[in-house]
């Protein structure tokens, strides 16, 4: 299987709005991209969002197989629910849909080490399907901590860490951090920043052709990996 797992360093980073530009991208240039967010919870907004922008057949419950009630991590929303659940395996359980595309963009739930259950969390998820990471963060201050501590785990987990994507989601004109944080976390991690991605209004995200051009602009590096 080729593709890419997309991580977050935190949830509300934007790794959705990532990784369904990076798949409508793909696509518009004649890459038979899948996409797939196998853990959800609360809401399958961002499972949409990832068939609308990528425009597959897929139906929302292929994109988003396993899914928990509330709007939490995994682990606490089975605890609620009163349900057991066992994630390892899962990308043996989902069998031939791996075929269906030639490179698949598959997004993690929430922040790398978001536990799904007691003893297996996001990164796990990501090693199992023996994809490399790219990893989302936010690009104004505390991007730097939450990059490296991210990029560590992941490579101590035995992940080939591609790279990061850092995204604009704050509003508001960029300081001095979104100024300098990019250089100063690609010489710090060890890997480099493909892309710094802006901030998207309504109108951008809800266009995939918006959306197809923003990451032209902003993950031209990116796919130039895929």
């Amino acid at each position: 299987m080729k593709g890419v797992f997309v991580l977050g360093t935190d949830t509300g980073v934007g790794k959705t709005v990532v990784a369904g530009a990076l798949a409508a991208f793909l696509r518009a240039n004649g890459r038979d991209a899948g996409v797939m967010k196998p853990f959800a919870s609360g809401s399958y907004g961002d499972t949409l969002f990832l068939k609308k922008a990528s425009g597959v057949t897929e139906t929302r419950d292929e994109i988003t197989p396993f899914y928990f009630k509330h709007p939490l991590a995994p682990y606490a929303s089975l605890q609620l629910e009163k349900r057991r659940f066992s994630p390892r395996g899962w990308v043996k359980r989902l069998g031939p849909v791996w075929d269906r595309h030639d490179f698949w963009v598959v997004e993690g739930i929430g922040g790398a080490l978001v536990p799904i259950t007691k003893d297996y969390d996001c990164l796990d998820a990501a090693k199992e399907t023996g994809l490399p990471a790219l990893i989302v963060s936010r690009l104004g201050l505390g991007a730097i901590n939450h990059s490296l501590l991210t990029v560590r785990a992941a490579r101590a987990r035995g992940l080939r860490v591609l790279g990061l994507v850092l995204n604009a989601s704050a509003p508001g004109r960029p300081g001095l951090a979104e100024k300098t944080n990019p250089k100063a976390i690609a010489e710090l991690a060890g890997c480099p920043v493909l892309g710094v991605f802006p901030r998207l209004g309504a109108p951008e995200l809800a266009d995939p052709k918006k959306l197809v051009q923003a990451a032209k602009k902003h993950l031209v590096r990116v796919s130039r990996l895929c």
